[in-house]
């Protein structure tokens, strides 16, 4: 597995390979500074499995340094992993919409930055399977009811910064301090009729749709701290860092009053008539261990009682 570490603070640079050399991982390139990395990256020479990025830098930081690597064809779908000390949450969620998958909070230790490596390189065997929509790209004229994914699959929509894959929002749930805990609230947006959708509308149609529910989702929610993933069959997972409890069901008035709207339609010009149920908002599981599963399985459990 060949990485690339970036980091301004030279000892950093220093440990890494010999962190990664004792883990079995002896082919790591280090760079200074963001500029550095995309100079090694847009070599042609080069091919990175996982990159590792310090989210505090002078001039260029991790975060933005994240963005221009997911617009380099070769690495839109690398795994990315974050090195931060700060305690800014905000900074963390944008990385996260920037395109990061993981995290790891300075000063790391030893087994737990390998560990997360690790993780990152199971992973990147399955993300490049996820189809990635943008209604741009697609073609207006596509068959009704023809996809190159299943209506269970994860679908990464292009055009939504706030939207993640899914296991990268497991990785983020799954680190959050218990003083975090406190303040997350976790809540499931279900598609009711996503098999007629899935069945009526071609694959640009089919894009626009789930767009259409992500976008209102975030209009209503108003909270830069949210962060969402796809995670097939017609179900958003929804994660939110704030103070205030988010009030139920207005949350789920206003979303269908935006809907309701008629933004999405078919290319014909139809309305597509989308019916969403939304679940009551839940705090994370305790249990690291099991944090990640038993959240997801109640939240996505209220959004079904939800249902007509």
């Amino acid at each position: 597995m060949r990485l690339l570490a970036v980091d301004d603070d030279p000892l950093i640079l220093d440990l890494l390979p010999v962190v990664f050399k004792q883990a079995d991982f002896p082919q790591i390139t280090v760079a200074s500074s963001g500029m550095d990395a995309l100079d090694i990256l847009q070599d042609p020479e080069a091919q990175f499995d996982c990159l590792l990025l310090d989210i505090e830098m002078p001039g260029m930081t991790g975060v933005e340094l994240c963005g221009r690597i997911r617009a380099l064809p070769r690495y839109r779908d690398t795994p990315i992993l974050m090195l931060t000390s700060v305690t800014d949450r905000g900074i963390i969620e944008r990385a996260f919409a920037a395109g990061a998958n993981d995290y790891i909070n300075k000063p790391f230790d030893v087994k737990e930055i390998t560990t997360r490596v690790r993780v990152a390189k199971r992973m990147s065997e399955v993300v490049g399977s996820a189809p990635r929509l943008n209604p741009v790209d697609l073609p207006a004229d596509g068959p009704k009811g023809e996809h190159a994914f299943d209506i269970s699959d994860p679908i990464r929509l292009a055009n939504i910064d706030q939207l993640v894959l899914p296991f990268s929002l497991g990785n983020y749930l799954s680190q959050l301090s218990r003083r975090r805990l406190d303040t997350c609230s976790i809540f499931a947006v279900r598609v009711e009729n996503m098999d007629t959708l899935f069945a009526e509308c071609n694959s640009r149609e089919l894009a626009v749709a789930l767009s259409e529910v992500s976008e209102a989702v975030t209009d209503v929610v108003d909270c830069p701290k949210l962060l969402m993933a796809y995670d097939g069959n017609g179900t958003f997972l929804c994660i939110t860092q704030q103070a205030q409890t988010l009030v139920w069901p207005e949350i789920e008035d206003r979303v269908h009053a935006l809907l309701a709207e008629g933004a999405a339609m078919f290319e014909d010009g139809s309305p597509m008539n989308i019916c969403v149920a939304i679940g009551n908002p839940i705090p994370p599981n305790a249990s690291r261990n099991q944090r990640v599963k038993k959240t997801y399985d109640r939240a996505i459990g209220r959004a079904l009682m939800r249902e007509k």
